[in-house]
Protein backbone atom coordinates (compact mmCIF):
# COMPACT_ATOMS: atom_id res chain seq x y z
CA UNK A 1 0.00 0.00 0.00
CA UNK A 2 0.98 3.27 -0.87
CA UNK A 3 0.29 6.80 1.45
CA UNK A 4 0.72 10.16 0.42
CA UNK A 5 2.05 13.18 2.12
CA UNK A 6 0.83 16.68 0.62
CA UNK A 7 3.63 19.36 1.56
CA UNK A 8 2.50 23.05 0.83
CA UNK A 9 3.36 26.73 1.90
CA UNK A 10 -0.28 27.69 2.72
CA UNK A 11 -2.44 25.71 5.00
CA UNK A 12 -5.71 26.17 3.75
CA UNK A 13 -4.49 24.79 -0.11
CA UNK A 14 -2.95 21.98 1.59
CA UNK A 15 -5.96 21.12 3.58
CA UNK A 16 -7.95 21.70 0.02
CA UNK A 17 -6.08 19.24 -1.75
CA UNK A 18 -6.51 17.01 0.55
CA UNK A 19 -10.05 17.44 0.96
CA UNK A 20 -10.20 17.43 -3.03
CA UNK A 21 -8.23 13.80 -3.01
CA UNK A 22 -10.12 12.22 -0.42
CA UNK A 23 -12.95 12.31 -2.55
CA UNK A 24 -11.05 10.07 -4.62
CA UNK A 25 -11.05 7.26 -1.93
CA UNK A 26 -13.31 4.34 -1.84
CA UNK A 27 -12.17 2.20 1.23
CA UNK A 28 -9.17 2.48 3.23
CA UNK A 29 -6.71 1.63 0.29
CA UNK A 30 -4.80 4.92 0.67
CA UNK A 31 -4.26 7.36 4.03
CA UNK A 32 -3.18 10.81 3.52
CA UNK A 33 -1.29 13.37 5.88
CA UNK A 34 -0.98 17.25 5.65
CA UNK A 35 2.18 19.57 6.50
CA UNK A 36 1.05 22.64 5.47
CA UNK A 37 2.11 26.16 6.43
CA UNK A 38 3.88 27.28 9.61
CA UNK A 39 2.36 28.25 13.11
CA UNK A 40 2.59 31.95 13.41
CA UNK A 41 -0.81 33.41 13.18
CA UNK A 42 0.98 36.92 11.37
CA UNK A 43 3.36 34.83 9.01
CA UNK A 44 1.46 31.70 8.38
CA UNK A 45 2.94 30.97 4.52
CA UNK A 46 6.04 28.79 5.07
CA UNK A 47 7.14 25.40 5.47
CA UNK A 48 8.59 23.21 8.65
CA UNK A 49 10.37 20.22 8.26
CA UNK A 50 9.05 18.88 11.70
CA UNK A 51 5.88 19.34 10.61
CA UNK A 52 6.96 17.29 7.38
CA UNK A 53 8.31 14.78 9.45
CA UNK A 54 5.98 14.30 11.98
CA UNK A 55 3.46 13.74 8.82
CA UNK A 56 5.32 10.93 7.28
CA UNK A 57 5.62 9.15 10.50
CA UNK A 58 1.78 9.20 10.98
CA UNK A 59 0.94 6.95 7.50
CA UNK A 60 4.53 5.36 7.75
CA UNK A 61 2.62 2.24 8.47
CA UNK A 62 2.40 0.90 4.89
CA UNK A 63 4.90 0.09 2.17
CA UNK A 64 5.73 3.31 0.95
CA UNK A 65 5.31 6.78 1.23
CA UNK A 66 4.78 9.50 -1.14
CA UNK A 67 5.53 13.18 -0.66
CA UNK A 68 3.67 15.83 -2.81
CA UNK A 69 5.14 19.29 -2.38
CA UNK A 70 4.53 22.49 -4.37
CA UNK A 71 8.11 25.14 -4.63
CA UNK A 72 10.28 26.72 -3.06
CA UNK A 73 11.10 25.73 0.70
CA UNK A 74 8.72 22.97 0.19
CA UNK A 75 11.61 20.63 -1.33
CA UNK A 76 13.60 21.90 1.37
CA UNK A 77 11.73 21.00 4.14
CA UNK A 78 10.87 17.89 2.78
CA UNK A 79 14.61 16.57 1.95
CA UNK A 80 15.43 17.94 5.54
CA UNK A 81 12.48 15.67 6.94
CA UNK A 82 14.37 12.82 5.34
CA UNK A 83 17.33 13.63 7.15
CA UNK A 84 15.60 13.67 10.49
CA UNK A 85 13.72 10.62 9.97
CA UNK A 86 14.58 7.01 11.18
CA UNK A 87 16.78 5.37 8.33
CA UNK A 88 14.08 2.46 8.17
CA UNK A 89 11.45 4.91 7.80
CA UNK A 90 13.17 7.28 5.40
CA UNK A 91 14.00 4.62 3.01
CA UNK A 92 10.41 3.80 2.35
CA UNK A 93 9.65 7.67 1.20
CA UNK A 94 9.84 9.09 -1.81
CA UNK A 95 9.40 13.04 -3.07
CA UNK A 96 8.03 13.79 -6.44
CA UNK A 97 8.17 15.97 -8.64
CA UNK A 98 4.59 16.28 -9.83
CA UNK A 99 2.29 19.01 -10.11
CA UNK A 100 0.78 19.14 -6.61
CA UNK A 101 -2.65 19.62 -7.29
CA UNK A 102 -3.34 17.14 -10.11
CA UNK A 103 -0.57 14.86 -9.17
CA UNK A 104 -2.35 14.53 -5.89
CA UNK A 105 -5.55 13.34 -7.23
CA UNK A 106 -3.83 10.74 -9.56
CA UNK A 107 -1.63 9.57 -6.98
CA UNK A 108 -4.72 8.93 -5.12
CA UNK A 109 -6.87 7.10 -7.05
CA UNK A 110 -3.70 5.27 -8.31
CA UNK A 111 -2.84 4.07 -4.46
CA UNK A 112 -6.78 3.43 -3.66
CA UNK A 113 -6.60 1.10 -6.35
CA UNK A 114 -3.05 -1.12 -5.07
CA UNK A 115 -0.66 -0.22 -7.36
CA UNK A 116 2.88 -0.19 -6.28
CA UNK A 117 5.23 2.82 -5.80
CA UNK A 118 6.76 3.42 -9.17
CA UNK A 119 3.16 3.26 -10.80
CA UNK A 120 1.72 5.43 -8.36
CA UNK A 121 4.35 8.11 -9.36
CA UNK A 122 4.15 7.89 -12.77
CA UNK A 123 0.36 8.57 -12.35
CA UNK A 124 0.82 11.08 -10.52
CA UNK A 125 3.68 12.44 -12.84
CA UNK A 126 1.66 12.00 -16.12
CA UNK A 127 -1.31 13.83 -14.27
CA UNK A 128 -1.54 16.51 -16.22
CA UNK A 129 -2.07 14.56 -19.76
CA UNK A 130 -5.79 14.07 -19.22
CA UNK A 131 -6.22 18.07 -19.16
CA UNK A 132 -3.90 18.67 -22.20
CA UNK A 133 -5.99 16.23 -24.16
CA UNK A 134 -9.33 17.79 -22.99
CA UNK A 135 -8.04 21.46 -24.02
CA UNK A 136 -6.98 20.53 -27.01
CA UNK A 137 -3.28 20.66 -26.14
CA UNK A 138 -0.97 17.74 -27.74
CA UNK A 139 -0.45 14.77 -25.38
CA UNK A 140 3.32 15.04 -23.74
CA UNK A 141 5.81 12.78 -25.40
CA UNK A 142 8.46 10.83 -23.30
CA UNK A 143 11.82 12.54 -22.97
CA UNK A 144 14.03 12.03 -25.73
CA UNK A 145 18.12 11.96 -25.22
CA UNK A 146 20.26 15.19 -26.20
CA UNK A 147 21.39 14.92 -29.76
CA UNK A 148 24.90 15.69 -28.26
CA UNK A 149 26.35 16.34 -24.71
CA UNK A 150 26.58 19.68 -23.19
CA UNK A 151 29.90 20.71 -24.51
CA UNK A 152 28.93 19.72 -27.78
CA UNK A 153 25.20 21.98 -27.81
CA UNK A 154 26.52 24.71 -29.90
CA UNK A 155 25.43 22.05 -32.49
CA UNK A 156 21.76 22.67 -31.38
CA UNK A 157 19.23 25.53 -32.44
CA UNK A 158 19.70 29.18 -31.68
CA UNK A 159 18.55 32.75 -31.07
CA UNK A 160 20.17 35.72 -30.54
CA UNK A 161 18.57 39.03 -29.24
CA UNK A 162 19.71 42.40 -28.04
CA UNK A 163 19.20 43.73 -24.37
CA UNK A 164 17.04 46.70 -24.19
CA UNK A 165 16.92 46.97 -20.35
CA UNK A 166 18.84 50.47 -19.03
CA UNK A 167 20.63 48.41 -16.59
CA UNK A 168 21.27 45.33 -18.49
CA UNK A 169 20.40 41.57 -16.59
CA UNK A 170 20.77 42.26 -12.97
CA UNK A 171 18.78 40.15 -9.97
CA UNK A 172 15.24 41.30 -11.17
CA UNK A 173 14.88 40.67 -14.49
CA UNK A 174 17.48 37.22 -14.59
CA UNK A 175 15.05 35.59 -11.99
CA UNK A 176 12.68 36.24 -14.44
CA UNK A 177 14.84 34.59 -17.04
CA UNK A 178 15.78 31.24 -14.69
CA UNK A 179 11.73 31.69 -14.44
CA UNK A 180 10.80 31.80 -17.61
CA UNK A 181 12.68 28.86 -19.40
CA UNK A 182 11.98 26.66 -16.46
CA UNK A 183 10.28 23.17 -17.48
CA UNK A 184 11.28 22.91 -21.12
CA UNK A 185 12.50 19.67 -22.34
CA UNK A 186 15.75 21.11 -23.73
CA UNK A 187 19.38 21.62 -22.73
CA UNK A 188 19.91 25.00 -22.71
CA UNK A 189 23.28 27.18 -22.49
CA UNK A 190 23.46 31.31 -22.81
CA UNK A 191 26.16 32.69 -24.58
CA UNK A 192 27.82 35.88 -24.35
CA UNK A 193 31.25 36.65 -25.40
CA UNK A 194 32.05 33.11 -25.89
CA UNK A 195 31.46 32.62 -21.99
CA UNK A 196 28.39 29.86 -21.43
CA UNK A 197 26.25 29.79 -18.37
CA UNK A 198 23.36 27.45 -18.09
CA UNK A 199 20.16 29.26 -17.75
CA UNK A 200 19.15 27.81 -14.37
CA UNK A 201 20.56 30.25 -11.93
CA UNK A 202 20.56 33.66 -11.45
CA UNK A 203 24.02 34.03 -9.77
CA UNK A 204 25.44 32.24 -13.40
CA UNK A 205 23.81 34.78 -15.42
CA UNK A 206 24.40 38.15 -13.52
CA UNK A 207 28.09 37.21 -13.33
CA UNK A 208 27.87 37.07 -17.12
CA UNK A 209 27.61 40.79 -16.62
CA UNK A 210 25.02 41.30 -19.27
CA UNK A 211 24.28 44.97 -20.18
CA UNK A 212 22.09 47.27 -21.91
CA UNK A 213 22.42 46.57 -25.87
CA UNK A 214 24.81 43.48 -25.11
CA UNK A 215 23.68 40.54 -27.47
CA UNK A 216 23.00 37.47 -26.03
CA UNK A 217 22.43 33.92 -27.38
CA UNK A 218 20.54 31.06 -26.37
CA UNK A 219 21.47 27.50 -27.33
CA UNK A 220 18.96 24.83 -27.02
CA UNK A 221 19.32 21.01 -27.55
CA UNK A 222 15.96 18.76 -27.41
CA UNK A 223 12.72 18.43 -27.79
CA UNK A 224 11.07 21.36 -26.38
CA UNK A 225 14.17 23.63 -28.17
CA UNK A 226 12.04 25.88 -30.32
CA UNK A 227 9.21 26.16 -27.75
CA UNK A 228 12.32 27.52 -25.30
CA UNK A 229 14.08 29.84 -27.97
CA UNK A 230 10.41 31.41 -28.52
CA UNK A 231 9.84 32.12 -24.90
CA UNK A 232 13.33 33.32 -24.61
CA UNK A 233 12.61 36.09 -27.33
CA UNK A 234 8.83 36.74 -26.42
CA UNK A 235 10.98 37.28 -22.42
CA UNK A 236 13.41 39.57 -24.44
CA UNK A 237 10.61 41.84 -25.77
CA UNK A 238 8.78 42.63 -22.63
CA UNK A 239 11.94 43.17 -20.62
CA UNK A 240 12.01 40.49 -19.14
CA UNK A 241 9.14 41.50 -16.90
CA UNK A 242 10.48 44.76 -16.20
CA UNK A 243 8.89 48.30 -17.23
CA UNK A 244 10.85 51.38 -18.82
CA UNK A 245 12.57 53.54 -16.47
CA UNK A 246 10.72 56.54 -16.19
CA UNK A 247 13.22 58.64 -13.35
CA UNK A 248 16.50 59.35 -11.94
CA UNK A 249 17.72 57.10 -9.80
CA UNK A 250 19.35 58.90 -6.89
CA UNK A 251 22.84 60.22 -7.37
CA UNK A 252 25.82 60.25 -5.04
CA UNK A 253 25.02 62.76 -1.89
CA UNK A 254 21.58 63.54 -3.03
CA UNK A 255 19.16 65.32 -0.30
CA UNK A 256 16.08 66.30 0.65
CA UNK A 257 14.40 68.79 -1.52
CA UNK A 258 13.46 70.95 2.03
CA UNK A 259 14.84 71.04 5.25
CA UNK A 260 14.65 67.93 7.00
CA UNK A 261 15.50 67.49 10.71
CA UNK A 262 15.09 64.07 13.52
CA UNK A 263 16.78 62.74 16.09
CA UNK A 264 20.09 60.82 15.01
CA UNK A 265 19.80 56.91 15.65
CA UNK A 266 23.23 54.83 14.48
CA UNK A 267 22.27 51.84 13.19
CA UNK A 268 24.26 48.52 13.29
CA UNK A 269 22.21 44.69 12.23
CA UNK A 270 23.37 42.06 15.46
CA UNK A 271 26.34 40.98 14.84
CA UNK A 272 26.99 36.97 14.98
CA UNK A 273 29.48 35.28 16.04
CA UNK A 274 30.49 31.69 15.75
CA UNK A 275 33.57 29.71 15.65
CA UNK A 276 34.94 27.70 12.64
CA UNK A 277 35.16 24.09 14.75
CA UNK A 278 31.87 22.51 13.92
CA UNK A 279 29.85 20.81 17.30
CA UNK A 280 28.49 17.78 15.28
CA UNK A 281 28.82 15.94 12.14
CA UNK A 282 28.74 17.39 8.61
CA UNK A 283 25.40 15.41 8.03
CA UNK A 284 23.98 17.00 11.43
CA UNK A 285 25.56 20.60 10.65
CA UNK A 286 24.16 19.83 6.77
CA UNK A 287 20.93 19.61 8.27
CA UNK A 288 20.85 23.05 10.41
CA UNK A 289 22.14 25.26 7.19
CA UNK A 290 19.14 23.44 5.28
CA UNK A 291 16.30 24.29 7.97
CA UNK A 292 18.12 27.61 8.47
CA UNK A 293 17.84 28.19 4.56
CA UNK A 294 14.44 27.14 4.11
CA UNK A 295 13.50 29.20 7.15
CA UNK A 296 15.02 32.10 5.40
CA UNK A 297 13.30 31.34 1.75
CA UNK A 298 10.18 31.90 3.64
CA UNK A 299 10.90 35.17 5.08
CA UNK A 300 11.47 36.05 1.77
CA UNK A 301 7.97 35.11 0.51
CA UNK A 302 6.71 37.37 3.39
CA UNK A 303 8.99 40.33 2.80
CA UNK A 304 7.31 40.49 -0.72
CA UNK A 305 4.14 39.78 -0.10
CA UNK A 306 4.81 43.04 2.12
CA UNK A 307 6.86 45.21 -0.01
CA UNK A 308 3.17 44.36 -2.75
CA UNK A 309 1.34 45.43 0.05
CA UNK A 310 2.97 48.94 0.83
CA UNK A 311 4.50 49.34 -2.15
CA UNK A 312 4.34 47.65 -5.41
CA UNK A 313 4.75 44.29 -7.42
CA UNK A 314 8.08 46.23 -8.79
CA UNK A 315 9.46 46.60 -5.05
CA UNK A 316 7.95 42.76 -3.96
CA UNK A 317 10.34 41.61 -7.09
CA UNK A 318 13.37 42.65 -5.26
CA UNK A 319 12.79 39.59 -2.44
CA UNK A 320 11.30 37.36 -5.00
CA UNK A 321 14.59 37.88 -6.43
CA UNK A 322 16.38 37.02 -3.35
CA UNK A 323 14.19 33.86 -3.38
CA UNK A 324 15.19 32.91 -6.65
CA UNK A 325 19.15 34.03 -5.92
CA UNK A 326 18.86 31.71 -2.49
CA UNK A 327 16.78 28.63 -4.13
CA UNK A 328 19.81 27.53 -6.03
CA UNK A 329 21.08 24.04 -5.27
CA UNK A 330 24.39 25.01 -6.41
CA UNK A 331 24.91 26.93 -3.09
CA UNK A 332 23.83 24.02 -0.66
CA UNK A 333 26.05 21.93 -2.71
CA UNK A 334 28.95 24.13 -2.04
CA UNK A 335 28.19 23.84 1.98
CA UNK A 336 27.95 20.67 1.90
CA UNK A 337 31.59 20.53 0.26
CA UNK A 338 33.20 22.61 2.55
CA UNK A 339 31.33 20.86 5.33
CA UNK A 340 32.57 17.44 4.57
CA UNK A 341 35.99 18.69 3.60
CA UNK A 342 37.06 21.09 6.66
CA UNK A 343 34.44 19.47 9.29
CA UNK A 344 33.62 22.95 10.00
CA UNK A 345 30.64 24.36 11.99
CA UNK A 346 27.73 25.20 9.44
CA UNK A 347 27.41 29.14 10.52
CA UNK A 348 31.17 29.01 9.21
CA UNK A 349 30.47 27.13 5.90
CA UNK A 350 27.56 29.43 5.10
CA UNK A 351 29.67 32.52 5.45
CA UNK A 352 32.59 31.65 3.55
CA UNK A 353 29.82 30.57 0.57
CA UNK A 354 27.86 34.01 0.66
CA UNK A 355 31.09 36.11 1.06
CA UNK A 356 32.67 34.40 -1.30
CA UNK A 357 29.30 35.34 -3.78
CA UNK A 358 28.90 38.31 -2.67
CA UNK A 359 32.69 39.17 -3.45
CA UNK A 360 32.36 38.18 -6.67
CA UNK A 361 29.71 40.82 -7.13
CA UNK A 362 31.33 43.47 -5.77
CA UNK A 363 34.20 42.65 -8.12
CA UNK A 364 32.21 43.47 -11.49
CA UNK A 365 32.94 46.67 -12.98
CA UNK A 366 29.14 46.92 -13.97
CA UNK A 367 27.96 49.48 -11.35
CA UNK A 368 24.47 48.30 -11.25
CA UNK A 369 25.43 44.69 -10.93
CA UNK A 370 27.97 45.27 -8.38
CA UNK A 371 25.52 47.24 -5.96
CA UNK A 372 23.45 43.83 -5.98
CA UNK A 373 26.52 42.61 -3.07
CA UNK A 374 23.84 43.87 -0.65
CA UNK A 375 21.22 41.47 -1.46
CA UNK A 376 23.80 38.55 -0.79
CA UNK A 377 24.76 40.17 2.70
CA UNK A 378 21.09 40.46 3.34
CA UNK A 379 20.49 36.96 2.66
CA UNK A 380 23.69 35.59 4.73
CA UNK A 381 22.58 37.94 7.64
CA UNK A 382 19.20 36.83 7.33
CA UNK A 383 20.32 32.88 7.38
CA UNK A 384 22.56 33.32 10.07
CA UNK A 385 19.97 34.64 12.30
CA UNK A 386 17.73 31.62 11.69
CA UNK A 387 21.06 29.22 12.88
CA UNK A 388 21.43 31.21 15.94
CA UNK A 389 18.05 31.25 16.67
CA UNK A 390 17.99 34.83 17.02
CA UNK A 391 16.58 36.35 13.87
CA UNK A 392 17.39 40.40 13.53
CA UNK A 393 14.52 42.50 12.91
CA UNK A 394 14.62 46.28 11.66
CA UNK A 395 15.01 49.18 14.34
CA UNK A 396 11.47 49.89 16.15
CA UNK A 397 11.45 53.95 15.76
CA UNK A 398 9.54 56.16 18.28
CA UNK A 399 11.22 59.62 17.31
CA UNK A 400 11.10 61.36 13.99
CA UNK A 401 14.88 59.77 13.01
CA UNK A 402 17.66 60.26 10.77
CA UNK A 403 19.26 56.57 10.36
CA UNK A 404 22.97 57.13 10.36
CA UNK A 405 24.67 53.07 9.64
CA UNK A 406 27.86 51.77 7.14
CA UNK A 407 25.27 50.80 4.80
CA UNK A 408 21.56 48.72 5.33
CA UNK A 409 20.02 45.74 4.00
CA UNK A 410 17.04 46.04 1.47
CA UNK A 411 15.04 44.21 3.90
CA UNK A 412 15.52 46.67 6.75
CA UNK A 413 14.98 49.62 4.47
CA UNK A 414 11.22 47.45 3.92
CA UNK A 415 10.36 47.11 7.13
CA UNK A 416 10.89 50.72 8.32
CA UNK A 417 8.25 52.95 9.19
CA UNK A 418 8.67 55.74 6.44
CA UNK A 419 6.53 58.09 8.23
CA UNK A 420 9.35 58.15 11.06
CA UNK A 421 12.44 57.64 8.85
CA UNK A 422 13.14 61.38 8.59
CA UNK A 423 15.78 59.96 5.74
CA UNK A 424 19.04 57.53 5.62
CA UNK A 425 22.36 58.73 6.04
CA UNK A 426 25.03 55.70 4.86
CA UNK A 427 28.84 56.37 4.69
CA UNK A 428 29.52 53.44 1.81
CA UNK A 429 26.42 52.21 0.09
CA UNK A 430 25.31 53.23 -3.63
CA UNK A 431 22.51 55.32 -5.13
CA UNK A 432 21.94 51.74 -6.68
CA UNK A 433 21.02 49.48 -4.52
CA UNK A 434 18.00 47.73 -4.21
CA UNK A 435 17.72 49.71 -0.69
CA UNK A 436 17.73 53.23 -2.80
CA UNK A 437 15.00 52.12 -4.99
CA UNK A 438 13.08 50.97 -1.86
CA UNK A 439 13.95 54.16 0.10
CA UNK A 440 12.48 56.16 -3.09
CA UNK A 441 9.33 54.32 -3.18
CA UNK A 442 8.48 55.37 0.74
CA UNK A 443 9.67 58.90 0.01
CA UNK A 444 12.75 58.81 2.33
CA UNK A 445 15.93 60.36 1.80
CA UNK A 446 18.52 58.31 0.25
CA UNK A 447 22.02 59.73 1.59
CA UNK A 448 25.21 57.37 0.81
CA UNK A 449 28.92 57.59 0.47
CA UNK A 450 28.93 60.51 3.05
CA UNK A 451 31.95 58.88 4.61
CA UNK A 452 32.70 59.94 8.55
CA UNK A 453 30.59 63.42 8.38
CA UNK A 454 28.27 62.08 10.78
CA UNK A 455 30.55 60.26 13.55
CA UNK A 456 30.56 63.32 15.81
CA UNK A 457 26.64 62.98 16.74
CA UNK A 458 25.67 60.79 19.10
CA UNK A 459 21.76 58.62 19.57
CA UNK A 460 19.33 61.25 20.13
CA UNK A 461 20.86 64.14 18.76
CA UNK A 462 18.93 66.41 16.40
CA UNK A 463 20.32 66.85 13.15
CA UNK A 464 18.73 68.77 9.93
CA UNK A 465 19.92 68.25 6.71
CA UNK A 466 19.50 71.06 4.57
CA UNK A 467 18.58 70.56 0.50
CA UNK A 468 21.75 72.62 -0.33
CA UNK A 469 23.95 70.52 0.60
CA UNK A 470 24.38 66.84 1.57
CA UNK A 471 26.90 67.80 4.56
CA UNK A 472 25.30 69.11 8.42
Amino acid sequence: MVNLVIVSHSAQLGQGVGELARQMLRGDGCRLAIAAGIDDPENPIGTDPIKVMEAIISVADTDAILVLMDIGSALLSAETALDLLDPEIAARVHLCPAPLVEGALAATVSAASGADIHKVINDAQCALQAKRVQLGFPAETESTPLLAPVEDSFQGQSVIVEITNPNGLHVRPAARLVEGLSGFNADLLLEKDGKCVKPDSINQIALLKVRCHDRLRLIANGPDAAAALAAFQALAEDRFGERPVTSVPPTKGQSAPAAISGQVLHYQPSIFTFDQAAEGLPQAEFRRVKMAVSHTLDDLLGLAALAAEKYSEDIAAIFFGQHTLLDDPELLNSVNDLLLQQQCRAEWAWSQVMSELSQQYQALDDAYLQARYIDIEDILHRTLGHLADAPDSAPCLQHRTILIADNIYPSVVLQLDAAKTAAICLRGASPLAHGAIIAKAAGIPWLCQQGNAFDAYRDGDPLTLSSAATKP
